[in-house]
């Protein structure tokens, strides 16, 4: 990935990820599958309302895969180590 770097380079590309992991972090809220009691009314009288409704097992499924992904990709974005080079050997040049 390229970045475009200012004189705070690391802290704008550390800033993106945690926005990012963020963004990751709403989708796990919003896919949660023991959400999908309150999506249902709120969701009554609609296309995708009607749709959850009739299908509930298929969305359970479809929304505890996308929780699982979405807090993945969250965790992953949010928490992960923050190298430039991670081969380096300190007192070494490469």
């Amino acid at each position: 990935m390229s970045y475009h770097r200012n004189v705070n380079g690391k802290i704008e590309v550390m800033m993106k990820e945690t926005m990012k992991g963020v963004g990751w972090f709403l989708v796990a809220l919003v896919t949660c599958p023991c959400h999908l009691v309150l999506l249902i009314p709120l969701l009554a009288g609609t296309a995708i309302g009607s749709y959850i409704a009739q299908f509930q097992t298929a969305t359970f499924v479809i929304l505890a895969m996308l929780f699982a992904l979405s807090l993945y990709m969250g965790w992953r974005k949010m928490f992960r180590e923050q190298t430039d080079h991670c081969c380096d050997v300190k007192g070494k040049e490469s």
